[in-house]
């Protein structure tokens, strides 16, 4: 298949995309205008049913709640539990891509549920191990007693600091009070190009430079490592690293499987707003951990199970 074949091919299908992209991201602008504004007010953040909010949180596909969420646990106001259930819950731009594509309805079905269901029993289980390793609530972490003196003393600068805490993936503030047309639609762009770029690529590779049938043949024989290479592909903290996972499995190349282990590392944004943090080392290693753990042990379970 020649350059040009492989271009028109990857143009045509990301296309197919591009509709789907657009209703969901502005359907989720209008929710994040209404509600993830407000989480800083709400009680139920602190309160045992905390992981269950954070999973349904977590499972709409957008990158600002991640990091809103990584802020609200460095400000001291929901558990590590919490984070580790938004973390794990959320699939970034893996539902939008697979909507587009409506024949794979059962995996999104399957993908959804299971992350959920995942993400609240991690939820709790780090809340009870943190208490039992570190003697001490997993709401409020020492930078977040610090900060709360702060905004006391200080409520100009602590505002300026959550400001840069909520800049989104398109370097967007999720502090706006108003609706934002323009976010949704240069965020659909924005992943529409990586959608088109990773198309391209996995064609080139497939149909050009090794061959479909190699590369389907290498995969195959290499099953079980495709779990760990999800993940770790998973773990990056970019928008891209879901749009290649799922592309990945949409041309056959991983397993539902693999799929669902890298999608539970992948904590977009999120993870790079707490390791920009000085402090919370021992927060950072045991968020990191408990994500890498889970992840492994997700993929690796489904693909003993078939799934």
């Amino acid at each position: 298949m020649a350059y040009w074949e492989v271009f028109l091919e990857a143009l045509i299908d990301s296309s197919k995309a591009l509709p789907i992209l657009l209703v969901v991201y502005f359907l989720i602008e209008f929710i994040e205008d209404k509600w993830a504004n407000k989480l800083h007010n709400n009680h139920l953040l602190r309160g045992k049913a905390s992981p269950v909010l954070g999973a349904l949180v977590g499972s709409v596909p957008q990158c600002g709640f991640s990091v809103v969420a990584t802020d609200l646990f460095t400000h001291g106001i929901i558990p590590v539990g919490t984070l580790l259930s938004i973390f794990v819950a959320t699939s970034d731009e893996a539902l939008p891509l697979l909507m587009a594509h409506p024949e794979n309805w059962l995996a999104i079905v399957v993908l959804i549920v299971a992350k959920i269901g995942i993400a609240i029993l991690v939820g709790y289980l780090a809340n009870l191990t943190f208490r039992l390793f570190y003697r001490r609530s997993p709401v409020m972490t020492e930078l977040g007693c610090r900060h709360a003196q702060h905004t006391h003393h200080n409520n100009q600068d602590a505002e300026e600091h959550t400001h840069v805490l909520h800049n989104g993936c398109c370097h967007h503030s999720v502090d706006e009070k108003h609706f934002d047309w323009k976010h949704p639609l240069l965020h659909s762009l924005k992943i529409w190009i990586f959608i088109f770029a990773v198309s391209f690529l996995f064609g080139c590779i497939a149909d050009v430079w090794v061959g479909h049938d190699q590369l389907t043949a290498f995969l195959n024989a290499n099953i079980w490592l495709q779990p760990l290479l999800a993940v770790f592909v998973g773990l990056i903290p970019n928008c891209a690293a879901s749009v290649v996972l799922t592309e990945f499995y949409l041309v056959g190349g991983l397993t539902f499987s693999a799929l669902l282990g890298g999608l539970c590392v992948n904590a977009g944004l999120g993870i790079i707003f707490l390791l920009r943090q000085k402090k919370l080392w021992r927060e950072k290693f045991f968020v990191i951990g408990w994500l890498l753990t889970v992840s492994l042990l997700v993929g690796y379970a489904f693909l003993w199970l078939n799934i």
